[in-house]
Order: structure tokens, then sequence, then C-alpha cells
């Protein structure tokens, strides 16, 4: 092996691999890690994301059968750091969902409670359902309030009222969910 001063210094990336020592195993084996991986678990460990993906049949029944983003987990609450959503429109011109009954869209937990902790999405950034499909991305801040212990995280409208459509119309979307959260055991 070289002396490592005779080795380059380099500024590394995300994927740029390290030699560890896994202390778990016997006999402390030598594996890699990728730069990245060692400064999520030291930066924020228990930060996550989770993707889903709000079907067309999903937003036409939303305020009624709410749609679960992450499972109920015994004895933990959710922290919403926050959401992007994005929708994908492609159904007809002039054909869209009508959300003014439904109130807006929100995260939230076993019930509605405006003192507890969830994601409002203003109407204006649900789902159309039309043609138009601007590709925007939105990005959702999160309301303080309280926890629920041991509940699912669940995505439904506030007034648990579903989209109106015209008859004859067919609009059409699917929503794409990325929400950024931290589990938390609760004391």
């Amino acid at each position: 092996m070289a002396i490592i001063s005779s080795y380059p210094t380099i500024t590394p990336t995300s994927s740029d691999l390290v030699l560890v020592v896994d202390t778990s195993e016997d006999g402390n084996p030598t594996k890699t890690a990728t730069v990245g991986s060692i400064n999520a678990s030291a930066t924020a460990p228990d930060i996550q994301v989770a993707t889903k993906t709000i079907t067309n049949a999903q937003l036409l029944t939303l305020g009624t059968v709410p749609v679960e983003i992450l499972p109920a987990v015994n004895g933990y609450v959710y922290e919403i750091i926050g959401i992007v959503t994005k929708q994908n429109n492609t159904g007809q011109l002039n054909e869209t969902y009508n959300w003014t009954a439904s109130g807006k869209g929100v995260f939230y937990g076993l019930d509605f409670d405006s003192n507890q902790h969830r994601l409002e999405i203003p109407t204006a950034q649900l789902p159309s359902g039309g043609s138009l499909n601007t590709g925007t991305a939105f990005v959702g801040v999160p309301i303080e309030g309280t926890f629920k212990t041991g509940v699912s995280l669940r995505l439904s409208t506030k007034l648990s009222v579903n989209p109106s459509v015209t008859a004859g119309q067919s609009p059409n979307a699917t929503w794409k969910i990325n929400i950024t959260y931290r589990s938390i055991q609760a004391s």
C-alpha cells in the first residue's frame, strides 16, 4: 500500500466510495459506502421521502375515500416536512373536475381537525383533469398543530366531498405526490 500522502486530494462527490469497517458483523469486515449515504446518516437519518401517484379513479372519490400515503405505525407520529405535487392532465379541452364544494386537498391522520398538524393544498393547485398539462409542480408547506399517534397519513378533501364533474364530461388526470416526512416515536 502506498504512503497516504502520495494520493491526490479531491473534492468528493456523493457517489464516491469510502472504506468502512462493519462492526456489526463478526470479524469486522471491510466494506464500501458512498459519501452520500454517510452524509445522509449524519445530517438527517430519520428524514424520508415517499412518492405516491393518485389515479383518476382515486381523484373522483377523494372526498369520500381518502388515499393512504403512509401506513399507520403504532407508537409513532408523522411529521410532515414538505410536499411537492405535480399533476398530469390528459382529459379533453374544457373538461375539468370542480373542486369548489370539496374545499382544499388535505393531508391528515385519522380525522380532519383544524388543530392537527397537516398540509392543505389550495383548490387552484388540485388536478384540473382537462387537456392543459402545464408540467409545473406545487410546493406545499405544512401547518403546525397537534399530532395523533399510530394513524396513517392520508389525502382527502377538507370538506370530505368528492369533486363534481359536469354531465357528459370525463376529465382525466393523475397526481404525483412527493412527501418529505419524519416518523417520530411518541413519548
